[in-house]
């Protein structure tokens, strides 16, 4: 780690602290086409007459250098083109590099018109009629982290103790680029941990989603990649922490002439370690005993990746988008648990060890096809999304239990099993949409619908070995087969109503279809479910002059179980802890009701909300002792519970070079008297919050810090803690085309969960830690064609203009 430090800071003196500032861009036509020799010319408010000028290349692309501090005026010219002015950009000593991306220059209306744009530097979150966004290219993790690292930075996102993005503690849908994602839980896990932060440029999180998607019960996270700069760039980047984690990643952008190609391939692979333990207490009519474990593991993973993105601007009307997507996932864990059985003087009369080696390996490729029709008529958009998702899954895992006399010497007995799965997936989803303004203008309608098919094949065989001749038998109670189908259709249908330019009403009805079916191929039957649900959806936002708004929104949304919760496989893993899904479990509808206010006012924004929900027929993981004194752990319906939320994201500017953001959730859980009653469930809620600050110390040089803090309500107990931090710095070197950045993750504190749960005929006490305590060194080149220098007689303008300066 010292190494590290020591090479960070070497790097730091060798680049230097710049004195001038440079500033980039690229010219394009409404086509998109790169305009080459358009005039640029860059003008101090100190003194207009003093100027420098240049031009653009083939490719559109201009630059300025060693441009002297102060404020400044970009003027861009074309022949039979409306010329451009650009105010107030602010060359300073911590912020003295621009790059301006597309600038379009529009045909040429009068000959005495000019389009003035006020430029405004992008803060690290925005915040707007209850929506976020997080302008990833503006924090240090970007370039040394990943999209699922990423997400964990953005107010209100969390993860739960799986893994799972969580908005407000529920759910989301995950688009990337306007586009959803249909992915299994590990399949997106995957993806988020394989896109490159690099490749990022913002990250949306939509707490009021359009009406696409009103009936998300978390809202909607959309990741919006970089479409790079007109002609060839690329990227390579190379990473690896201390916790075992290693991996690599190129990518490459073309763009010319309404064709645009984003493609980034890699692998990414670590290795970490952890422990925990259990203590369960049962108890019976007439005694009560203790049943104890201990264990250790070690995950071992290599997963590859791909993703490419292709837009191709048929016309201006006419837009086509593909996405190829493939990942992969090999790996291979370790775990070994120790069992103790005490009686209740705590004296030992079983002892038995477990250890279990998982291997195996799985892939995922996906294709999506997107089709948008733009007309001449503003604001009427038609959007065809097609996507095909394909998966193979094959896992073998090794099971070998040993027992002892209580004074840990063998007492001759073991026993081998071996368990093999194979999971095929495939998935195909249609989603249309169509938006339209009324001739009034102040009347806009969205029509839509979509059609989500899934199946899976999935085949668990087990064996077991015999003694004497050591021959592996089939196992039938640990064997299952199975197919599953699943249909969902909806269809949508909204209006929205503008008075003024301050109040608008939006509401609209989504009808929902869903079936599915089970066929139990190993006990020969088969089940079925079907069923309609009416999703109403409506929302009022108002904006008053001071930069204060008000949204209030009612929506009904649905949560649908899917393969893992249904999937009636028994786990037998752990032979006392028994886990298995449950195919006859329903959806989960939800009334929610929520209202946000917000303010900004310079570099200050503060939103805070409030929510009622109403949710039906939750389905939760229901712990119960059988009475052989294992535990069962199976997927139930309960009767429901009202939740009341409160949260807040804010943020603050202190100046130019440090920022500070910050939001908290609350939500606390009421359960009807059954649950309480029978199944010992107790009210309790849940706190989610994140701090993150940026530091900058030059342009060159910036500091993150990023610390989540997370209680998960537990209704058969109490709650669970953790607590997490990134800290990372980061230099640009090379002209700003090598990128160094140096993560510390966890470096004080190793995440951990505590449980305690309660039954009606036991107490559990669960913990686990993993190691996540990591300084991750990231290294990333950009293969980029710079603009052409400025020409002699520019470079001897700036001169002359610095000579003035000084």
């Amino acid at each position: 780690m010292r190494f590290c430090w020591l090479l960070f800071l070497a790097l730091l003196s060798l680049s230097g602290f710049a004195q001038q500032g440079t500033l980039t861009g690229t010219v394009l036509d409404e086509k998109g086409k790169a305009l080459e020799n358009a005039s640029v010319q860059l003008a101090s408010f100190a003194d207009s007459t003093k100027n420098i000028s240049t031009t653009s290349d083939k490719n559109g692309l201009f630059l300025f250098s060693n441009i002297p501090f102060g404020y400044y005026r970009l003027r861009l010219t074309f022949v039979s083109l409306q010329p451009t002015l650009i105010d107030s950009i602010y060359f300073r000593a911590e912020r003295y590099d621009f790059n301006l991306n597309d600038i379009v220059l529009k045909p040429k209306q009068t000959d005495n018109l000019q389009e003035i744009i006020i430029y405004s530097e992008k803060p690290l979150i925005q915040s707007k009629d209850g929506n976020i966004t997080f302008n990833a290219g503006e924090s240090a993790l970007s370039q040394g982290s990943n999209a699922s690292d990423l997400l964990a930075q953005v107010p209100l996102v969390t993860k739960d103790p799986d893994g799972k993005v969580l908005v407000r503690g529920k759910e989301p849908k995950i688009l990337i680029d306007d586009k959803p994602v249909e992915l299994n839980l590990q399949q997106l896990q995957d993806l988020l941990e394989s896109l490159p932060g690099s490749s990022i440029e913002k990250i949306e999180v939509l707490t009021n989603p359009p009406p696409q998607y009103a009936n998300e019960q978390g809202g909607v996270i959309n990741i919006v990649t970089r479409k790079g700069a007109v002609g060839m760039s690329g990227r390579i980047s190379l990473f690896a922490g201390t916790r075992g984690e290693f991996g690599s990643n190129g990518s490459f952008s073309y763009r010319k002439n309404g064709l645009a190609i984003n493609a980034n391939a890699g692998f990414a692979g670590n290795e970490f370690n952890g422990t925990g333990y259990s203590i369960r207490q049962n108890i019976y009519t007439d005694s009560s005993n203790h049943f104890n474990t201990n264990n250790q593991y070690r995950n071992h993973n290599l997963r590859p990746n791909f993703r490419a993105n292709i837009d191709y601007e048929i016309t201006k009307v006419h837009l086509l988008n593909v996405v190829l997507l493939y990942n992969g996932n090999d790996y291979s864990n370790n775990n070994l648990t120790t069992y103790q059985n005490l009686n209740r003087f705590d004296q030992l009369y079983k002892l038995s060890q477990r250890s279990i080696g998982s291997k195996g390996n799985g892939y995922n490729p996906n294709v999506s096809f997107t089709y948008t029709y733009k007309s001449k008529l503003p604001g009427e958009v038609f959007r065809l999304f097609t996507n095909l998702n394909y998966s193979n899954n094959t896992s073998e895992r090794l099971f070998y239990q040993r027992f002892f006399n209580p004074d840990y010497s063998f007492n001759g007995n073991d026993s081998t099993q071996l368990q093999q799965t194979n999971n095929l997936s495939r998935g195909v989803n249609l989603r249309l949409s169509y938006d339209r303004p009324l001739n009034n203008k102040t009347t806009f309608i969205s029509l839509g619908g979509y059609y989500n098919h899934s199946f899976s094949d999935i085949d668990v065989d087990a064996l077991y070995k015999r003694k004497g001749d050591g021959e592996m038998l089939p196992l039938d109670l640990l064997s299952n087969y199975f197919l599953f189908h699943q249909n969902v259709t909806n269809y949508r249908a909204s209006v929205k109503q503008l008075f003024g330019t301050t109040l608008s009403v939006t509401a609209g009805l989504s009808v929902e279809k869903t079936e599915i079916y089970f066929d139990l191929l190993k006990e020969n039957r088969d089940t079925s479910n079907t069923y309609w649900t009416p999703l109403p959806f409506a929302n009022v936002n108002k904006t008053w002059s001071n930069n204060t708004s008000l949204t209030f929104s009612y929506r009904r949304t649905i949560r649908r179980p899917g393969i893992n919760e249904l999937n009636p496989t028994r786990d037998f893993s752990d032979p006392y802890n028994i886990r298995s899904g449950n195919p006859a479990l329903l959806a989960s509808p939800a009334h929610n009701f929520d209202l946000v206010i917000g303010r900004s006012q310079g570099g200050f924004y503060a939103n805070v909300g409030i929510g009622y929900n109403v949710v039906q027929d939750i389905f939760n993981q229901i712990r119960n002792l059988l009475p052989n004194g294992t535990t069962e752990i199976i997927w139930q319906n309960i009767s429901g519970r009202k939740e009341y939320e409160m949260s807040t994201w804010s943020g603050y500017s202190f100046n130019r070079k440090f920022r500070l953001n910050a939001s908290a959730s609350y939500t606390y859980n009421r359960y009807g008297e059954y649950d309480k009653t029978f199944r010992k469930y107790r009210d309790g809620g849940s706190l989610t919050s994140n701090l993150n600050t940026v530091f900058i110390l030059k342009d060159l040089y910036s500091a993150t810090g990023s610390f989540t803090f997370n209680r998960f309500a537990n209704p058969q107990g109490t709650v669970r803690n953790s607590l997490s931090m990134n800290l990372a710095l980061q230099a640009k070197l090379l002209n700003k085309k090598l990128t160094v950045t140096l993560n510390a993750i966890d470096p004080i504190f190793r995440q951990s969960n505590h449980t305690f749960t309660y039954g009606t005929n036991f107490n559990l006490e669960n913990y686990s830690s993993t190691q996540t305590k990591n300084y991750r060194l990231s290294l990333g080149y950009s293969f980029i064609k710079s603009a052409k220098k400025p020409s002699a007689k520019t470079q001897s303008a700036i001169k002359n203009f610095m000579g003035t300066k000084q």
